[in-house]
């Protein structure tokens, strides 16, 4: 029997209240992938903090993004795989994100873990909107500092906070914008675009 998606599990019957885009883009039970591509916005306050972050996008028009969604299993969790690629002349920029449950089990709740091995990882509320046609995760509550599966809770002054919010353009067209600030340094990076589902 095949295994629900994270997302699903996460949002239970909210999730059934998504746009057919929206659902065809989350709901990847293990084994299955979805790809999407379309051109970005990104910008980046702060050039020096790509050394901190190498995966931060180098603002631009018009870059081409490339993006695999997987659903996978990972440590006897459901799990949720993005493989993003922004594609710039100068070179490619590639983020690596792996959503799992929350580690407070809380409904509506994932943890976003980035870079491979996994070194940050950040709690996330999601939000279905009343029309089902956008899907909002934002920071809330614990973020952590991952070594060798170890996880450690980080201090309020060193939490991000990241608004991600996806709306359905169509039945295969999704608007995605991200914004991540900090409570001292504000606005630092972000994107926005229209990624059409394959």
């Amino acid at each position: 029997m095949t295994q629900p998606s994270l997302f699903r599990l996460a949002l239970g019957e909210a999730f059934d209240r998504l746009a057919p885009a929206l659902q065809r883009h989350y709901d990847l039970a293990p084994g299955q992938q979805a790809v999407l591509q379309g051109p970005m916005r990104a910008w980046n306050r702060f050039a020096w903090a790509r050394a901190l972050a190498p995966f931060m996008p180098i603002p631009a028009d018009q870059v081409p993004v490339y993006v695999r969604n997987r659903g996978l299993v990972d440590r006897d969790e459901v799990c949720y795989e993005w493989h993003r690629e922004f594609r710039y002349p100068s070179g490619t920029v590639v983020s690596y994100t792996l959503t799992r449950p929350a580690r407070d089990r809380l409904p509506a709740r994932v943890l976003d873990t980035f870079n491979q091995p996994p070194n940050i990882g950040i709690t996330l509320a999601l939000e279905v909107s009343p029309d089902g046609r956008s899907l909002r995760q934002t920071t809330v509550g614990p973020q952590f500092a991952i070594r060798n599966g170890r996880y450690a809770a980080l201090p309020g002054l060193f939490h991000i906070r990241s608004i991600a919010v996806e709306r359905a353009v169509d039945e295969r067209t999704i608007h995605t914008e991200v914004v991540v600030s900090h409570p001292v340094f504000g606005r630092m990076f972000g994107y926005s675009g229209t990624l059409s589902i394959e």
